[in-house]
């Protein structure tokens, strides 16, 4: 991580959304809420769920795309199997050579019709994959500018954000991907860029891992912090009696002295 696009490769603040969620505003991330305040979602929160609504239905939109444009390479292999199989007519087949110059035009008007249900297959191939392909450049680009909102917002908690997450590190591509999608982040790279060791071993992880890895640090940093101060009052002191105190085992007979050791009074 060089400069601060390097999580998000062509991104910046100034990065343009193609076509955000409706009533997308932009905001800055919230912090969590201190100690007795209401549970009520701060405007940053609604908008990163407004932006995973929106994300959800490009990607269920991006599936759907992908999946037609694999069913029309069937198709279109599937016509060029039939057509491989339909052989052209041979003159010995036909003792009558009108009806062999009707079986030829028919087979080649045939062919012909082949020809362009599979043209047709394709450019629908094409159109789908290209779809899919715009939907994933839109969902992108709601990512990078998610993360240069976090980003600007981490830069007011962390006053060494810029050196210590955004350079001298390089995540890997999964890891890019892992952090742009994370609530926490610019946090996650803060704190891999505290430990780039780690960052390191993260890097060299195949997906699964490096899932799992982003993931512990996801919920380390989500934790909530031990309480250090507490609002209850001081535990009152049990009253003692001071009738041991009162007892001085010099001035105590010893009788006195082995009656009070009976009853607990004198230890």
């Amino acid at each position: 991580m060089e400069d601060e696009s390097a999580l998000a490769p062509g991104a910046g603040p100034e990065t343009v959304v193609t076509e955000a969620p409706k009533g997308e505003e932009t905001g800055q991330v919230e912090t969590p809420p201190a100690e007795g305040q209401p549970e009520e979602k701060s405007e940053s929160a609604k908008r990163r769920e407004r932006e995973k609504a929106y994300r959800a239905r490009l990607q269920q939109e991006a599936a759907e795309a992908k999946a037609e444009a694999e069913q029309a390479k069937a198709r279109r292999q599937a016509i060029l199997d039939a057509a491989k199989q339909e052989a052209p007519p041979k003159e010995s087949d036909f003792p009558d050579p009108i009806e062999y110059a009707a079986a030829k035009a028919i087979w080649g008007a045939e062919q012909r019709l082949t020809e362009r249900e599979a043209k047709n297959a394709g450019e629908a191939v094409k159109a789908a994959e290209g779809r899919a392909e715009e939907i994933g450049k839109k969902e992108r680009a709601i990512l990078e500018q998610s993360w240069a909102v976090a980003r600007d917002e981490a830069k007011t908690r962390y006053p060494d954000f810029e050196t210590v997450a955004l350079t001298g590190w390089e995540p890997s591509p999964v890891m890019t991907d892992l952090i742009l999608t994370s609530d926490v982040g610019a946090d996650v790279a803060y704190h891999l860029g505290q430990n780039r060791a780690l960052a390191a071993q993260i890097a060299a992880m195949n997906p699964v891992e490096a899932a799992r890895a982003i993931g512990r640090i996801e919920a380390s940093l989500s934790a909530p912090k031990p309480k250090l101060e507490t609002n209850a009052p001081t535990p009152i002191s049990p009253v003692r009696g001071s009738a041991g105190a009162s007892l001085n085992p010099d001035k105590m007979s010893m009788e006195d002295y082995m009656r009070a050791r009976k009853t607990g009074k004198l230890r």
